[in-house]
């Protein structure tokens, strides 16, 4: 604080008792003859208490030159009566006041009475350096200054504006604002030194600059979310600023080893929960509030049940569908053909609960089933579906004993199954009336490896064999071969019969009639068991050695057939009667 204001003065008042023939000057108790003013110290007040016949002369002497200063360097303003007068006090020195009062009356004079002023020297203006800039709510910094010099006594007083009328402190190098900066902006101090005898040099300007917060910063592509077992996305943070330095805490205010001034962080947590994690911003020492965000890795639904889990058929087979069922609480499915696991580009065949597998070739194929959870569009693991297509045992081979054209009446043959070269039938066979593949109904003839058809009537028979594998129950496709009857020659007719001749006739020829090709295929026998065959042709004459017997009626039988093919007509039994000629008796005569 200024040790002389204009309006806190400090008066030297003199009580002068003048001694002489006729007056006496008595000092009054405040009659130091010495005074300290500072340089530049304006308008300083001197009075004496005036006797009212008495007049004053005050003059100024230079104690180093023994003048009057110049004017400038210590100038008088008189008052009226001049018992006050007023100095400005404007360069350095020691100077002598001196005061002379005369008795009006008797125009005495006193001896002078003299006051010895030292006018000093202000302090220099202090040496500071200003605080780094701090950030808004921070602490307030100490401000410091050091001695200018000079007349300075390290004795510092703190203002809050540039006229030094606003005094904060003094008597400290040190000064702390006790009040937070409300703002970010610029606060300016003034600071001054005074010498020991309280002259103040000029105020040194001190600055705090407090520089504004960030804001808290502001989180990019949010909310982030992860599925269990896949990457954890990139979090990225931006500031009010245009900062890029960012520290990233974990809930319990850990700065997180990777997320020190970088803009962007991503979590090292891999299992299924909600994370908390903050982050702030650094601008310059400034540091923006944190923002509070979370992190959550999602559990994969679970993986879906598929009913039935394997499906097996037979090549040529329509199969059954799979149905998925929901292995979390809502999803949508997706099939593959490849383990999206091992293949995550892979491209799903369908979409859809229910999937109705294509493969036609014989083989073993897997199906991976995925689940979808809507709201979280986390995948469950797959599951797996076998699909199994069997291959079908090729057509068999037959063959039949003796023949598969038997005539009317003949023995049925006996059919026998074969297996084709690389089939993969285990030899069990099947005979149906029709195929079985067409018509469900096929009637099941017989199971096994041969085969005796029931049928007897003349005609053309279909019959239908297959090849089983017992461990597929996987039936091939159907070999159709034909079994006929062919019906037989009508039995030839022959009228007469017998034919009847006299004995030593020559022999008439049989000739039947309704006979196949004129009668070019018949055959004759003379035997009933049809073993001795004694002609062919349409005709048969018996041999020149039946003759009959002149005396007795002689029978003869023969048998003949018609075989125009493989099948021969039931046989007709002929007769030749040799009838014996008469016998004619004595002729009587007179």
């Amino acid at each position: 604080m200024k040790i002389k204001e204009k309006f806190l003065k400090v008066y030297a008042i003199l009580i002068l008792f003048i001694t002489s023939s006729c007056l006496v000057a008595q000092t009054l108790p405040n009659n130091t003859l010495t005074q300290t003013v500072c340089v530049n110290t304006l308008s300083e007040p001197y009075e004496v208490i005036p006797n009212l016949n008495s007049t004053y002369n005050w003059s100024i002497i230079d104690q180093a030159t023994g003048i009057t200063p110049l004017p400038g360097v210590a100038d008088i303003t008189l008052t009226a009566n001049d018992w006050w007068i007023e100095i400005d006090w404007t360069t350095v020195g020691v100077y002598e006041l001196s005061l002379v009062e005369t008795d009006v009356t008797t125009t005495c004079s006193s001896n002078p009475i003299i006051l010895t002023i030292t006018v000093e020297d202000n302090a220099n203006s202090p040496n500071a350096i200003n605080p780094p800039p701090i950030c808004l709510n921070d602490p307030n910094p100490i401000m410091t200054v050091t001695s200018g010099g000079g007349t300075g006594n390290n004795v510092f007083n703190w203002y809050s504006d540039a006229a030094l009328t606003n005094l904060l402190a003094s008597n400290t190098a040190t000064y702390t604002d006790p009040i937070l900066y409300p703002v970010a902006q610029t606060y300016n101090y003034w600071v001054t030194e005074q010498s020991i005898n309280g002259c103040e040099g000029p105020a040194t300007q001190v600055s705090i600059v407090v520089n504004p917060l960030p804001t808290a910063p502001v989180l990019l592509n949010t909310p982030y979310e992860a599925c269990f077992g896949l990457s954890n996305p990139l979090m990225e943070a931006t500031g009010s600023l245009g900062g890029t330095n960012f520290n990233w805490y974990d809930a319990s205010g850990f700065i997180l080893p990777m997320g020190t001034n970088v803009s962007t962080f991503t979590s090292t947590e891999v299992n299924p929960s909600t994370y908390t994690y903050f982050v702030e911003e650094i601008v310059g020492s400034c540091t923006s509030p944190q923002t509070q965000f979370t992190f959550t890795i999602h559990p994969p639904p679970a993986s879906p049940s598929i009913n039935p889990s394997v499906i097996t058929i037979c090549e040529g087979d329509v199969p059954n569908s799979f149905v998925a069922t929901t292995g979390g609480p809502s999803g949508s499915y997706n099939w593959y053909d490849v383990d999206p696991v091992l293949n995550p580009s892979s491209a799903a065949i369908f979409s859809g609960s229910s999937f109705f597998p294509n493969q036609t070739v014989s083989g073993s194929y897997t199906y991976w089933l995925t689940e979808t959870d809507l709201m979280t569009t986390c995948i469950s693991a797959p599951s797996i579906a076998t699909f199994i297509v069997n291959e079908l045992p090729l057509q068999p081979l037959v063959s039949a004993n003796p023949s598969a054209v038997i005539c009317e009446g003949q023995v049925s043959p006996t059919f026998t199954a074969g297996q084709a070269v690389g089939s993969v039938g285990t030899g069990d066979y099947n005979w149906y009336d029709s195929n079985p593949a067409i018509n469900p109904n096929a009637i099941l003839l017989n199971s096994g490896p041969t085969c005796i058809p029931s049928q007897t009537a003349v005609g053309v028979y279909t019959i239908w064999l297959t090849e089983t594998n017992s461990a597929t129950n996987c039936e091939g496709p159907a070999l159709a071969f034909t079994f006929e009857i062919v019906a037989l020659p009508p039995i030839p007719t022959m009228v007469p019969n017998p034919i009847e001749i006299c004995f030593g006739d020559a022999n008439i020829p049989f000739n039947p009639t309704g006979v196949s090709s004129s009668g070019a295929n018949l055959i004759w026998y003379d035997d009933v068991a049809l073993t001795n065959q004694v002609g062919t042709g349409a005709t048969f004459t018996a041999p020149s050695s039946v003759v009959g017997n002149a005396n007795t009626v002689s029978t003869y039988s023969y048998w003949v057939v018609d075989q125009p093919g493989s099948c021969v007509s039931p046989p007709l039994e002929v007769h030749l009667q040799i009838n014996p000629i008469p016998s004619p008796g004595p002729i009587w005569h007179n």
